[in-house]
């Protein structure tokens, strides 16, 4: 907790504006949704929260939207916006870290195939979020031609977190085209697009 602390000397500024309380919320609601990703992947031998990184992106995600609120002379930013900003320093952080033993062939091999686990937490983190959007597990009530629609635009999605330049602007318009599709369904959406900050 020292190294938190040294931070929030960098940051006290985006501190005082927010609150302390409401930026170590945000933290530990990542921290919480990284430890479950890893738990549901069976990952705890060969992946870690790197805490120092996860804090730094939860800090200069505050500060961007600080920035933004002061640019735009607005009160509040929209839930698809503040998502985007997340993603984006999520991305740019990594603050999931692969553990292995790099003499140990079976460990590189894990290693390998975790190179992108940063992308794949975002990009579970989505859907997590379009669940919760539309207030149900939408995917199961899918027909075939679109299932295969919405896995194609997943697949899209993951390749772009994995070997583009994952912007808060690109990816805000990633998430708002699903909520693009979903407003072409009629399908209301579960939770207002108010936010917090």
């Amino acid at each position: 907790m020292d190294k938190i602390t040294q931070s929030y000397e960098l940051y006290s500024d985006i501190i005082s504006e927010f609150t302390e309380k409401r930026i170590q919320e945000r933290f530990q609601d990542f921290y919480d949704a990284y430890d479950d990703f890893i738990k549901k992947m069976h990952l705890k031998k060969v992946v870690r929260i790197n805490s120092y990184t996860l804090w730094h992106a939860v800090l200069d995600y505050f500060t961007d939207i600080s920035r933004l609120k002061k640019f735009h002379k607005i009160e509040r930013v929209n839930t698809f916006k503040i998502m985007a900003y997340e993603l984006s320093w999520l991305i740019r952080r990594k603050p999931l870290q692969i553990v292995v033993d790099e003499d140990e062939q079976e460990d590189r091999a894990k290693a390998e195939a975790l190179v992108f686990i940063n992308e794949k937490f975002v990009l579970s983190y989505i859907v997590s979020y379009f669940t919760k959007l539309i207030g149900y597990d939408f995917y199961e009530t899918l027909n075939e031609q679109n299932k295969a629609c919405f896995d194609g635009y997943l697949d899209s999605l993951f390749y772009y977190l994995k070997y583009r330049n994952c912007s808060s602007q690109t990816l805000e318009f990633a998430l708002l085209s699903f909520g693009a599709g979903i407003a072409a369904t009629n399908i209301k959406i579960a939770f207002s697009e108010e936010s917090e900050y």
